[in-house]
């Protein structure tokens, strides 16, 4: 009997399950990050370690893996040179890599029309009509990303700086971290040249923390990055009538500022990225 494999991967950890042919997980595992954008060779170690200790978790030996098939949704694999560097290196009988929009998607709306916005240490919004994906963003930190962790708290050190050049009024919370890197820029600039996203990403409930106590500049943040997701949903096919979910530890919380339309019109995602993984996988290969 072949295997099905759902792999859910982003720049914070990796998720595996392992599923008989009708869908039925068997065991899962989580490991490291996974982004293949960000850093490729790390994300596919973290991958297969993490797929080894589903099949563990499965009771299954792990040298089925090669005779198994897998559905791969990972941050980055919108990029097609990381993508096919993958593809080239994964031990799989039968194997697809997609974004983790697309999976994220299918775990949250099924087979149904509508639009997600997932929101974590990187951020992905992606609709469904007549069962045609179509994905926004998820363009990789340095130039897209809106609405996740990684660019709040890119955005708000670049602020802390700007607050000590007194080029924006200063707040508690950017006195706050200036003063954690010894009131220095050149500290702080030096902290961040090694900071991945997971790092900058790891300011994001400070953020969010102190936008909730009314902190100007935490709050300024958040109404920058809430004005882009909303466009960001507009422009991948909102429509109150459509299936719609705000997902990933930032989704809620964002929802949560958007108008009523939004707040309204969201439901309960019917699952998770690695379900709509495993259920690709299924309807791929079975």
């Amino acid at each position: 009997m072949g295997y099905f494999i759902g792999i859910d991967g982003g720049g914070t950890g990796c998720r595996v399950a392992v599923a008989d042919p009708s869908g039925k997980q068997l065991g899962r595992a989580e490991g490291g990050a996974a982004n293949i954008a960000t850093d490729l060779a790390r994300a596919q170690a973290n991958i297969l370690e993490t797929t080894a200790r589903a099949f563990d978790a499965a009771g299954v030996h792990r040298s089925r893996m090669g005779s198994s098939s897998a559905v791969l949704g990972l941050a980055g694999a919108n990029l097609q040179d990381a993508r096919m560097r993958l593809l080239a290196n994964l031990p799989f009988a039968r194997q697809r890599v997609v974004s983790d929009g697309e999976t994220t998607l299918v775990g949250a709306i099924g087979p149904e029309d509508g639009v997600i916005g997932a929101l974590g240490t990187g951020s992905v919004y992606a609709s469904q009509t007549g069962g045609v994906f179509r994905q926004l963003g998820g363009w990789g930190f340095q130039l897209g990303d809106d609405g996740s962790g990684a660019r709040l708290g890119r955005d708000m050190l670049h602020r802390a700086i700007l607050a000590h050049d007194s080029i924006v009024p200063h707040s508690p919370l950017t006195r706050e971290i200036m003063a954690e890197y010894q009131g220095s820029p050149r500290a702080l600039v030096d902290a961040a040249r090694g900071f991945s996203p997971k790092d900058f990403g790891q300011f994001a409930p400070r953020i969010v923390a102190a936008a909730d106590a009314n902190d100007a500049n935490a709050e300024a943040i958040m109404a920058q990055h809430t004005a882009l997701v909303r466009k960001s949903l507009n422009a991948a096919g909102f429509a109150p009538t459509r299936a719609f979910c705000m997902l990933g530890g930032l989704g809620p919380i964002f929802l949560a500022r958007l108008p009523e339309r939004y707040r309204s019109a969201a439901r309960t995602p019917r699952g998770t990225a690695l379900d709509g993984a495993v259920a690709m996988a299924v309807l791929a290969f079975a």
